[in-house]
């Protein structure tokens, strides 16, 4: 029993130690970007010895699953499996882009940072971010469903790209809610019945 007691203590803190270093890692990719994080600067704010990062997370791929794990902890992305009960496309469209939005608001810094420094941790952001581009994929995919796919499917990849919601609502100044609508009545007057969903 004693055993036991000292091996679930010491998981504990393993995994608690690997929440710090997750932390610090998020936090730092928020403010600084990734190209700009060091294990310096892990160890130091996550108020731990360097070896200890390197003990935990080897690799870039695991410092940056950890950071992305955290921050869909702490923001998670929008499930769009939900929305395939929403009948209207119109309808399903606008709230699927409010989740989304919703999501891009609270995410923005570390979003931004990672877009900066794509090009110089590319090998490990594309290996860990997968799983967030497998969902991005899957929102975009459930919001064309419905519509004349030929017509709407470039609007809806601008729709759910963040690049393209951050010029609007920072350069142009629009919030996310006339975003939505803007994309809503675009999308429905590239329908061949002028705005109609199929099926309407």
């Amino acid at each position: 029993m004693a055993r036991e007691y000292k091996m679930v203590k010491r998981l504990e803190k393993v995994e608690e130690t690997r929440r710090r270093i997750a932390k610090a890692t998020y936090e730092l990719h928020s403010t600084i970007g990734p190209a700009l994080t060091t294990i310096a600067l892990i160890s130091n704010r996550a108020g731990l010895p360097r070896q200890t990062v390197y003990r935990n997370f080897g690799t870039q791929v695991e410092l940056f699953r950890s950071c992305i794990a955290f921050g869909q902890e702490m923001h998670p992305m929008p499930d769009p499996s939900p929305w395939k009960s929403i009948s209207d496309p119109g309808e399903r469209l606008q709230v699927g882009l409010t989740q989304l939005y919703r999501w891009f608001e609270a995410s923005e810094p570390v979003l931004t940072n990672g877009a900066r420094d794509f090009g110089v941790v590319q090998e490990a952001a594309e290996v860990a971010q997968q799983p967030m581009e497998d969902v991005l994929k899957r929102i975009y995919e459930t919001l064309c469903h419905g519509w004349a796919r030929l017509e709407v499917s470039p609007v809806v990849s601008l729709a759910v790209d963040f690049a393209t919601w951050k010029k609007l609502r920072r350069r142009q100044g629009m919030t996310s809610r006339a975003i939505v609508e803007m994309w809503s009545d675009l999308i429905r007057c590239r329908q061949p019945d002028r705005g109609r969903p199929l099926g309407k």
